[in-house]
């Protein structure tokens, strides 16, 4: 399991090397990434329902941090089939992409989403788990703005990554609180007794929930799954059938034993999962690009497996689990397909496409399959799992089988306008539409070769399979009845099953569709009528819009401030710190008494410094004087028993001197500085009030929570570091990560002081690309995204078209 998780991220790098060589061919080393995947096939098949599959590998044990790994029947199958339709994904771009395509960064990123996605599903340590979460966010935000240069996929990305964002911090938190209350940080060694009975229970749940609800993209988290449509259309089978927005539904299954317990639980998932399958096939109906219509598709399908996870008893687990394999059998086949009609067309328009079965029959047949098993119609998997949704319902209550009936009615009639494509002759074009039909629309329209149509193919026959012969599914569904606790569960999965109840719904629902699919026009009219004028998009649109307004106030009303401004903010800010710590301690003065008395003479040499760079007349003096605080400081240090102290602050004075001199011919007169009597004044008073408020706040912390550390270091400096200067050890042994971030931070100064300099140059212009203004202004509020998407350089064209 370990290597399943690390070769995609190994091959990875080996893909970013050699990808500028091997071109188009990268991405047969890619596919290879996914092979230890696919072999978990061999313990999924070989001990179904035994003891789990674990893998350790120690890496912070202190911190409860390790790489756990776990096998149990549902990881194993959810890692296979993240396998089998990566590589189909990636074998599948091969032939799709366009030559124009950088493909050491396409395969390494795909590789390293998968690898994350496959860490998630198998982890059992709830810190890595939540690390693998947040690399899924971030590798998914670089997929989808794969094509950076163009806006909507910019928006995409950011739109999916802020909502991903959102939903990783409630992950983040109910991960510490289970740990907390559950005395473990492995998911398995919980104590779940502990954690039902902890405070801590329910908000754990609701930041679950919350975790769940954005990764797969249900209510009212919804609108970042169709602008990630922006990502080429292998990413999108790849991230629509296996991975990322079956992320939330993972985290549903597995975490519903824990939490299905309440029935807040069941009262919040049951609805909202309902409501997003209605409300993702309302808005499926009413799209006009096929990706679109397929990417609400997965929005109302997600609501359906939420619902039945959401009502945590074992029948409804082990219906989501079937309808799980199902939707990842004909979503990633329909996306493939939808490729290969843009591919071979140039469009994705439905409007613009039409009776293309006599030109793609092959391509035709395939959708045939994929869209029926959507639509819930028989002989194909979609429908045996279909009528379980529907026997699951039934036990929820009247209102629950009215929206499931409803939502699967749409859902009936938006597979049928995809299949339209394939049959109707379009009518009522306007001369304008013909025209861009035209335009867009290619003449020489023929089948796809076989690197396109026999993934998605397989995929279609696995639903195929899946319906003809649901023992198949069965034993798949199986593997994973002791992972989510529906072993006891006796029905089967078959394709007929007499005359139920659920299966009078369905023809209810075939009703519905079919007059839905009848009075298509008058339908349309009636959505476009109900259409609200605000809904989840224009809500985002209008936050984002607000934090850009409000930021972008604040960095001019302080970053845009003149440097004395500014650090008249910063003195001001440590006057009122220091008064706030004498308001929490009122004796902070007990231990001013122990002071010694030789402090008192470098005091006033400090003080009468600080005066004197405020009464200075030119910088020379003033620098001058500076260097008796320096130095003054230093004395301190000193006679403090402090001499490595002493030795840095004499260091950095010598530092500041010379940082002086090189920048004095750049520097202003001092008398050229503008300073009224009155501002001389106030200045005066907020640095003297800065100064008492930073002494109180140093010996308010004098006054110590907890006993003194320092002499455990003294005693262990020898014994474990080795060293007999205390301070030499702590910095090099006991803090080394400190002292290591802190020449990290060093080292990004200088390059950022290195770049400074450089951009300073005599003869290097100064555009807006610099960060200032073609007038020397700085740029301090973000610019605008560019008005259309038109304007912006055209990426790769999707389809492997030039």
């Amino acid at each position: 399991m370990t290597l399943a998780v690390l070769f995609p991220f190994l091959m990875a790098a080996v893909c970013a090397l050699l990808g500028p060589r091997l071109g188009r061919a990268t991405g047969y080393l890619a596919a290879a990434g996914f092979l230890p995947a696919l072999a978990l096939a061999l313990p999924l098949a070989a001990q179904p329902g035994a003891v789990p599959l674990t893998e350790t590998t120690r890496w912070v044990p202190d911190l409860g941090l390790n790489l756990v790994f776990r096998g149990d029947g549902f990881s194993l199958l959810f890692a296979v089939l993240i396998g089998v339709i990566g590589t189909l994904a990636t074998l599948y771009s091969v032939a799709y992409l366009s030559p124009r395509e950088k493909f050491s960064r396409f395969y390494p990123y795909l590789l390293a989403f998968g690898g994350s996605m496959l860490g998630l599903v198998l982890s059992d340590n709830l810190v890595a788990l939540f690390g693998f979460w947040e690399m899924t966010s971030v590798t998914s935000f670089l997929l989808i703005g794969l094509w950076h240069t163009r806006s909507a996929a910019r928006d995409g990305a950011v739109k999916a990554f802020l909502i991903s964002a959102l939903g990783g911090l409630g992950l983040l938190a109910a991960a510490a609180m289970l740990s907390i209350a559950g005395g473990s940080t492995n998911l398995s060694q919980l104590d779940l007794g502990a954690v039902r009975e902890s405070p801590l229970f329910v908000p754990a749940l609701l930041c679950t929930l919350l975790a769940a609800l954005t990764k797969s993209a249900q209510l009212p988290f919804h609108i970042w799954l169709p602008t990630a449509m922006e990502a080429p259309t292998p990413i999108s089978a790849f991230l629509h059938s296996a991975t990322m927005v079956k992320a939330g539904v993972v985290l549903v299954a597995k975490f519903g034993l824990i939490f299905a317990a309440s029935p807040l639980w069941s009262g919040l998932l049951v609805p909202l999962g309902l409501l997003t399958m209605a409300w993702g096939s309302w808005l499926a109906l009413r799209q006009t690009d096929l990706k679109a219509l397929l990417a609400y598709s997965t929005v109302s399908q997600l609501g359906l497996l939420m619902s039945l996870y959401g009502l945590a008893d074992a029948d409804g687990r082990f219906a989501a689990t079937a309808h799980l394999l199902n939707h990842a059998a004909f979503k990633a086949a329909l996306f493939f397909v939808v490729g290969i009609i843009d591919h071979e067309t140039g469009t994705r328009e439905i409007p613009y496409l039409q009776n293309l079965r006599r030109k793609l029959p092959v391509t035709f047949v395939i959708a045939l399959l994929a869209s029926l098993s959507m639509a819930g119609i028989p002989p194909l998997g979609g429908f045996v799992s279909k009528e379980l949704f529907y026997e699951n319902m039934l036990h929820a209550g009247p209102a629950f089988i009215a929206v499931a009936v409803i939502g699967s009615a749409l859902t009936f009639a938006y597979c049928a306008r995809l299949m339209s494509i394939f049959f109707a002759h379009r009518l009522g074009l306007t001369p304008t539409q013909r025209e861009l039909r035209h335009e867009a629309v290619k003449d020489d329209i023929h089948e796809a070769p076989l690197s396109l149509t026999v993934p998605a193919g397989l995929l279609a026959g696995a639903a195929l399979l899946f319906g003809l012969w649901p023992h198949a599914a069965e034993v798949l569904t199986r593997s994973a009845e002791t992972a989510l606790g529906f072993g006891e569960v006796e029905g089967h999965l078959a394709l007929w099953h007499g005359v139920t109840p659920a299966l009078l719904l369905t023809g209810l629902t075939w009703l519905i569709g079919g007059l839905l699919v009848w009075q298509a026009r008058p339908f349309a009219e009636l959505q476009s009528r109900l259409a609200p004028r605000w809904n989840a998009n224009t809500v985002y649109y209008s936050l984002v819009q607000g934090l850009n307004t409000v930021s972008s106030r604040l960095i001019a009303r302080t970053q845009g401030l003149a440097l004395p401004d500014q650090m008249r903010i910063s003195l001001l800010a440590a006057g009122l710190i220091g008064g706030y710590a004498v308001w929490r301690s009122p004796q902070v003065f007990h231990g001013i008494g122990s002071v010694p008395l030789g402090i008192v003479p470098i005091a006033v040499l400090l003080v009468g410094g600080a005066a004197g760079v405020l009464l200075s007349n030119n910088r020379l003096t003033a620098v001058i004087v500076t260097g008796l605080t320096g130095f003054g400081s230093a004395a301190a240090f000193l006679a403090l028993r402090a001499p490595d102290l002493a030795l840095t602050q004499l260091l950095v004075e010598a530092v500041t001197v010379i940082l002086f001199l090189l920048a004095f011919r750049y520097l202003p007169g001092v008398r050229d500085l503008p300073r009224t009597r009155g501002r001389l004044v106030l200045d005066g008073l907020l640095a003297a009030g800065a100064g008492v408020g930073v002494t109180l706040l140093v010996l308010s912390s004098l006054r110590f929570l907890a006993p003194p550390i320092s002499p455990w270091y003294l005693v262990n400096s020898y014994a474990g570091g080795g060293g007999k200067n205390a301070v030499n050890v702590l910095l090099v042994d006991f803090r080394g990560f400190d002292t290591l971030g802190e020449g990290l931070v060093v080292a990004m100064v200088a390059l950022a002081v290195s770049s400074l300099v450089r951009l300073g140059k005599p003869g290097r212009p100064r555009t807006p690309a610099h960060g200032v203004t073609p007038e020397g202004a700085p740029i301090l509020t973000p610019r605008a995204p560019a008005a259309s998407a038109s304007s912006d350089p055209a990426p790769p064209r999707e389809g492997g078209q030039p």
